[in-house]
């Protein structure tokens, strides 16, 4: 005994744009991040060497202590907002720490570690802002405004406490580097989020050509399964001259797919997209009688006898009664065909959960494995149908033994 089941594949992802607006989001958080540690990092370099032995004057340090912590209130909060106030707020920070470091000189005069210090807050504390600025010509015009601003200062206040010219230009050349290389770090940043945008763009586009060629391969797949369902299951019937089959069943049968052809060409997408009835009463819970009327017509004038179980009502929602209605239909049909029986049992049940309908014969019986993937009675017809529905389908089978063919659909 041969059992084979199917289960219907997983949604797809996310969209491109939710992925670009993602994206942003985490971009200017790096940005925001990048700058505020660059800051962060200054200040407290600064306090540490301004707190070793003999750096200031013993009278400053308390004063040396909170202009670094309101240096770095300033840049917390300011990273926090990303504000135009809150960066000016981190200028003037910035620059009080300058002042505070050049009037703390000790009596010895100024030395390496308080220069060291102007140098960190003006070129690595104050040019944390280049970092953030440069992805707009505004933000690149305050960069400049700010720089030249932050080493005039450094110039006004080395010469206020008597700095030799040689240290002065130093000092100015030590800050130019450390604002040029937060600049470019800034600009890096900046031309990575142009290059990931890209990417996405470009694996968006990629997507969207994969989808679409796989919409056009479901619709080429559906398209034959219509087809299949209804005229070439008539010319089928025609091209064994209608044995089994009274002539008022196949002129009805025919005249159906006539229609249906017919609105097809005119570009029309009939539901159900199968032969016969065209429209089926769209309620969440149908009648048994009302909802299988038009299979039970269908076969009565056939050779094949179908009994009819189970309860007196489907609990499905339009679109998936629909798919379940027409993968039974064809499993009743695929028994007339290929079976060699006269009889054949469908038995309906819904525990609230799950809809099931088994459809059993008694006849010649046959391998699921064996079943060619061009074959569209079972492969489309039944089990995509079912899949698409979310639904599974499974197969009790074996050569000579007859079959019994299981579909259940989820509420």
């Amino acid at each position: 005994m041969a059992v084979w089941r199917e289960i219907a594949p997983s949604a797809p992802g996310s969209q491109q744009r939710e992925s670009l607006e993602y994206f942003d989001t985490q971009h200017a958080q790096l940005v925001s991040a990048t700058a505020l540690s660059f800051c962060l990092v200054a200040t407290a370099m600064s306090l540490v060497a301004m707190l070793m032995p003999d750096a200031i004057a013993s009278g400053w340090i308390p004063t040396a202590i909170f202009a670094h912590l309101l240096l770095a209130a300033a840049t917390l909060w300011t990273w926090r907002r990303r504000t135009l106030l809150g960066q000016a707020c981190v200028v003037g920070a910035g620059l009080t720490t300058l002042v505070v470091i050049t009037a703390a000189v000790p009596p010895s005069g100024i030395n390496f570690t308080l220069g060291a210090a102007m140098c960190v807050i003006a070129g690595w504390g104050i040019g944390s802002l280049a970092v953030s600025l440069t992805a707009t010509r505004g933000g690149i015009l305050a960069i400049g405004a700010v720089f030249v601003a932050t080493e005039l200062s450094c110039l006004l206040l080395a010469h206020s406490i008597d700095v030799p010219t040689a240290n002065v230009w130093g000092i100015v050349g030590l800050v130019t580097v450390l604002w040029l290389l937060c600049l470019v770090f800034g600009v890096w940043l900046v031309s990575s989020r142009a290059r990931v945008m890209r990417r996405i763009v470009s694996i968006g586009r990629a997507h969207n050509l994969e989808r679409r060629a796989s919409e056009t391969e479901a619709a080429r797949l559906r398209d034959a399964r219509l087809l299949h369902d209804t005229a070439l299951a008539t010319l089928s019937i025609l091209a064994h001259s209608g044995v089994g089959v009274d002539a008022e069943t196949l002129r009805a049968q025919a005249a159906s797919d006539r229609e249906l052809l017919a609105r097809l060409r005119r570009g029309e997408s009939p539901s159900p997209r199968a032969s016969g009835q065209y429209t089926l009463t769209n309620t969440a819970e149908l009648q048994l009688g009302e909802t299988l009327e038009s299979v039970k017509k269908r076969f009565n004038g056939t050779e094949l006898d179908v009994t009819w179980h189970g309860s007196g009502q489907l609990g499905l929602a339009h679109a998936k009664l629909d798919a379940f209605i027409h993968a039974l239909t064809e499993c009743v049909e695929n028994v007339r065909r290929h079976a060699k029986v006269t009889e054949a049992h469908v038995t309906l049940s819904d525990d609230g959960t799950i809809v099931r309908g088994v459809v059993t014969d008694a006849g010649v019986g046959f391998d699921p494995s064996q079943i060619p993937d061009r074959h569209m009675g079972f492969r489309q017809s039944v089990v995509a149908r079912i899949e698409e529905i979310g639904g599974t389908v499974r197969v009790f089978s074996s050569p000579g033994a007859g079959a019994t063919v299981v579909l259940e659909v989820p509420k």
